[in-house]
Parts: C-alpha cells; sequence; structure tokens
C-alpha cells in the first residue's frame, strides 16, 4: 500500500469514527444520566439511561451503562451494559400530565438490585422513582435515584 493510500485509509477511518460521535445511530426518545446511591459510604452508581425511539415512541428497546464508583475501594469499581425494553404510558398526577416509564430486561448482576425499572418523568423531564401506588416518589430517599435529562443538543445525547 502507498503512503497516498495509508494516509486515505487513515482520514477514512478517522472520518468513520468522528462522525459516529456526531449523533446517535438511530432515534432517541430520550436520554438521561444521574448518581444514585450504593450501600455503603461514599459509594455511587452512576447510570446512563438511553430510550430509543421517535419522540411520540410508547414503547422501544433501552440501553443503559452503569459504572459503581466506590471512593474507598477503587478495585470494587465495575462497569457494565445492559439493555431491554420500555413501555410509556400517560398519567394524570395532580392534575398535570406526566409519563411513567417500565423497564423491562434490567441484569440482576452486582448492586443492581439498587436499580430503578418504574419511573414517572415529571414535566421538568426529570425521571423519579414510582411508588406502589403509582405516584412520582419525591421523598430524599426517592430524590437520591433520580435521573436528569440530558440537553438534545448536548455531544453525549444518545450515547451509552
Amino acid at each position: 500500500m502507498t503512503a497516498g493510500r495509508r494516509v486515505a485509509a487513515l482520514l477514512l477511518g478517522m472520518a468513520v469514527g468522528l462522525g459516529g460521535c456526531v449523533q446517535p445511530t438511530g432515534p432517541v426518545f430520550g436520554d438521561w444520566y444521574g448518581y444514585p446511591p450504593l450501600p455503603g459510604p461514599q459509594a455511587y452508581v452512576s447510570v446512563e439511561l438511553v430510550l430509543l425511539g421517535p419522540p411520540t415512541a410508547r414503547q422501544g428497546r433501552f440501553r443503559m451503562h452503569t459504572q459503581t464508583m466506590w471512593l474507598d475501594a477503587a478495585q470494587q469499581n465495575q462497569s457494565d451494559y445492559m439493555g431491554g425494553t420500555w413501555t410509556a404510558q400517560p398519567v394524570t398526577i395532580d392534575g398535570q400530565a406526566c409519563l411513567r416509564i417500565d423497564l423491562s430486561g434490567l441484569s440482576t448482576g452486582m448492586h443492581h438490585e439498587t436499580l430503578i425499572s418504574h419511573f414517572i418523568e415529571l414535566p421538568n423531564g426529570m425521571l423519579v422513582p414510582a411508588t406502589s401506588d403509582g405516584r412520582p416518589d419525591l421523598s430524599p430517599g426517592g430524590l437520591a435515584f433520580r435521573l436528569a435529562p440530558r440537553p438534545r443538543n448536548s455531544f453525549a445525547y444518545g450515547r451509552v
């Protein structure tokens, strides 16, 4: 292979790689992130949740990336990628239109017992855990597990 072809191949590879970072590979219904606590001092899980589908979807597939962060025991930190299906149904909470989002297929691996599979999307886009009676858990404990929406124009939108 000549030097010119090597340079062309390198540039093509870089363009393809960088092009994949510009936008999601398909429609993204929503993208959230948060840092729920783990059962231990100074321990958290970084959660990134992407619901795939167009903005009008009411079901689809999801991708989730978790990264445990033990500040005093870094050797226990783990990263995991999960997927499954999601459904959304409109609900009215105290006169406000919200969505209930249910995730199916979450893994039962290490620390995944702290992950939430039933959320209420508040009008501000925040996901908070749903209580057993279908209301948003706005207690301090529930809010510790909230996920914040990423702005649609953010670099990471739709990336997990």
